[in-house]
């Protein structure tokens, strides 16, 4: 859910009382008398109820200084927050590649993020049934704050390295998965909570101009947090720890602090803050009304509503009220599949991220980092479409009712997910082709000066054309099953060479060379080479595959310098004397030019200097004397990460149109008793929509079907919802409930609308 939609709880609060304002923020129908106040400290919440009292109604209220508390805690737990989901898909992925092939890890922690999500939506249920009954919104933040705060710091430690400085053998998944699980429940829990209980600390309506300062500082703080974080954790999981290339142990380690601080901010405050006990639970009686009448349906007569049979037990009133949830509560059923798309921000365009080149002036944009894009547009074009765009389009009869905004809003986000099809076939053109399981891919390079034929049995087996011929300086590439095959063919001046393979690992070199003019000889590497793109940290590998026609009586140096900076050097030289070695594969801190350095002492030497770009893997070839041969293993990340920029602006566009009406929507078509319980129900359309990411990726996962496929086939599904809505939109007929006297009226906003409808 974006991070607006965390207030829109905040909507209209203008113009109500006290009592109605806790209704609408979802605190159940808080009562205002002094015997339902409920505070571990009595004494002071006494005295400050005498203080309210002994108010004169024309005198100035102060600004409740307890607020700052709960803004700090709030900058502090989105920090938290987005800090760990930020980085949580790589993570993921890093973890089951342990089991899973590359493809297979995407979609496991594309599936296990989004049971994450879920979670983190579907607790919010638990969090407004605990805020509404005697518990109270206080002990309800408080306490599941807690558990969320050990749960970020148990993730921190689930992912502590297992190389030198770490833990070996350290059981990372189950570890992990107990703190993600605890910080889905925490997170959940305290959301429906937060915002409504800081605007509890305002006396309304004589501080309705301060409370809206204090939505606007919410806000910011929401969003500062959000930014922070998504900018500074995937840097913090770059750095190397415990014996690995990432260490997401103090990616997380930060987030779980800033948790711990936001509990302590909150705790602070405790003795200023105002807190009110609602007299029942409007969440539990919304379930039980309805439960109730589906038992009695059998007593329904034709003309009765079918909540009407419950009126044994339940009010009329309050089945009335009911009636118009689940009026709404209709739109809300095709909601889901609009959560479904817009939070796969943080799995599959994260994924997508992974796979492009996010160098830009000098400096690396991480793939996690790209999320950012989102609040920062939100930030930039809410202004715009408030001041701008919604007067223009206005004047010409478009955009002026929440529900046609609502269903361009879904429009919009299914285009999105066209956009990112349409780039991810762009990028699958420098996807490696991968063996198999039971499977290797072999590199033959020429290393003679000539080109080299291969004999029948090779070409066989290798599948190659007859009369192929692999040229000086060149590598052939190929995929073949495990196994035992002949490397044989003919070189320069007829002369012949042989090499007996046995494949069993994922990937060997071969290579073909002569020294002093003498018989071809075919040299198999010892290390494997690098394969697949690193794609949650995607800089450069390097290896060198050295067969030198010259002596040296020291271990021969190959050093490979940046340019930029001498000091920083990769040692790719042999261990032992001989002018035949193969280096394993050595990641680069650093892209651009880098300039290889061979030399044997003082005796001699020679440099090579060269580009190395991101995403890609170069296997260096040194031959006779001096002789450099450079293949890209892998190809380099060719599109800018900037190109993801299109659909992360479309679907901004649609957040804005559709998350922010939507609930105001809502809100302005529920009793006020009710608006607990429509926020419950808005917060499971995300939870849902989660679970409907998780199916569809679990089935194209198993039939094996690309990515690209998968977008289309979500913006397809997401355009037909899109179509339903819009015919349900046409059809429905607006209520307005007045916030003074809850009774419904037709809203003259939305006349224009069904004269349309009436012509």
């Amino acid at each position: 859910m974006g991070k607006k939609s965390e207030c829109l709880g905040l909507l209209n609060f203008g113009n109500t009382n006290k009592h109605e304002y806790t209704q609408l923020v979802g605190g159940g129908e808080g009562p205002t008398q002094d015997t339902n106040m409920a505070t571990d400290e009595h004494d002071v919440e006494q005295k400050k109820q005498k203080e309210d009292e002994d108010e004169s109604p024309g005198a100035p209220v102060p600004y409740p200084k307890q607020i700052f508390f709960i803004i700090s805690m709030e900058t502090c737990e989105r920090f938290s927050y987005y800090g760990m989901n930020t980085i949580l898909t790589i993570y993921l992925i890093s973890l089951f590649k342990r089991t899973y092939s590359d493809e297979k890890a995407n979609d496991v922690s594309t599936i296990f993020y989004h049971v994450y999500k879920f979670g983190c939506y579907a607790s919010g249920l638990i969090g407004a049934a605990l805020a509404d009954s005697y518990v109270g919104k206080y002990r309800t933040i408080f306490y599941i704050g807690i558990m969320y705060a050990i749960g970020q710091a148990i993730l921190s430690l689930g992912a502590v390295g297992r190389g030198e400085g770490g833990i070996a053998n350290f059981p990372n998944q189950p570890v992990s998965f107990i703190g993600i699980f605890l910080i889905a429940l925490g997170t959940g829990g305290i959301k429906p909570c937060v915002v409504s209980f800081g605007a509890d600390q305002f006396k309304v309506p004589e501080q309705a101009k301060q409370m809206a300062t204090y939505f606007a500082m919410f806000y910011a703080a929401i969003n500062f947090g959000s930014m922070i974080s998504t900018i500074a954790t995937p840097y913090l999981r770059r750095v190397e720890c415990m014996g690995e290339d990432s260490c997401f142990s103090l990616a997380f380690g930060l987030p779980a602090v800033l948790m711990f601080i936001a509990i302590f901010f909150f705790w602070f405050g405790r003795n200023s803050y105002k807190r009110q006990t609602p007299d029942k639970n409007i969440v539990t009686i919304f379930f039980k009304a309805s439960w109730h009448a589906l038992k009695r349906r059998k007593f329904k007569t034709k003309s009765q509503h079918w909540l009407d049979v419950a009126v044994d037990r339940f009010d009329q009133e309050t089945l009335d009220d009911i009636k118009a949830v689940y009026r709404v509560g209709v739109l809300f059923l095709l909601y889901p599949m609009y959560w479904a798309l817009y939070d796969q921000q943080g799995s599959r365009w994260t994924i997508q991220a992974m796979k492009m080149n996010g160098f830009t002036w000098g400096w690396q944009i991480l793939p996690d980092q790209m999320q950012v894009a989102n609040p920062i547009l939100i930030l930039l074009l809410i202004p715009l479409f408030d001041q701008v765009i919604y007067p223009l389009l206005g004047k010409v009869g478009l955009l002026k009712t929440p529900l046609q905004r609502v269903v361009t809003g879904c429009f919009l986000c299914g285009l999105s997910f066209v956009i990112s099809g349409v780039l991810e076939l762009e990028l699958r053109k420098g996807y490696p082709d991968l063996p198999k399981a039971d499977q290797a891919k072999i590199f033959v390079h020429n290393g003679l000066d000539c080109p080299i034929t291969f004999n029948a049995d090779t070409v066989t087996s290798l599948g190659l054309a007859p009369d192929f011929s692999l040229p000086t300086d060149a590598t052939l590439e190929r995929i073949v099953d495990y196994g035992s095959y002949k490397l044989a063919g003919t070189g320069c001046a007829g002369q012949t060479f042989t090499k007996d393979m046995t494949l069993s690992v994922e990937s060997r070199t071969f290579l073909v060379t002569s020294k002093s003019e003498g018989a071809p000889q075919v040299l198999q590497s010892e290390n494997e080479d690098q394969i697949e793109k690193d794609d949650g940290d995607p800089m450069p590998y390097v290896r060198v595959i050295a067969s030198l026609d010259r002596s040296c009586s020291t271990p021969i140096s190959a050093m490979l310098i940046r340019s930029k900076k001498t000091s920083e050097m990769y040692d790719l030289g042999s261990s032992s004397v001989g002018s035949t070695w193969d280096s394993e594969a050595v990641k680069m801190e650093h892209t651009k030019e880098h300039v290889l350095n061979v030399r044997c002492g003082s005796s001699w030497e020679f440099n090579h200097t060269m580009v190395y770009k991101v995403g890609a893997s170069y296997n260096i070839f040194l031959t006779g004397q001096d002789s450099v041969s450079v293949y890209e293993v892998t190809s380099p990340n060719s599109v800018h990460i900037f190109w993801l920029l299109p659909q992360y602006f479309v679907v901004t566009v649609g957040e804005i149109l559709f998350s922010i009406t939507s609930m105001e929507f809502a809100y302005s078509q529920a009793p006020k008793s009710m608006k607990s319980v429509i926020q419950a129900l808005y917060l499971m359309t995300t939870a849902v929509g989660n679970l409907i990411t998780m199916v569809i990726v679990e089935i194209f996962s198993a039939i094996g079907l690309e990515q690209y496929l998968e977008f289309f086939t979500f913006a397809g599904l997401m355009t037909v919802v899109s179509f339903i809505l819009m015919w349900l939109a046409y059809r429905y007929e607006y209520v307005y409930y007045t916030e003074t006297s809850g009774a419904s009226v037709d809203n003259p906003g939305y006349e224009e609308e069904d004269t349309q409808k009436s012509d």
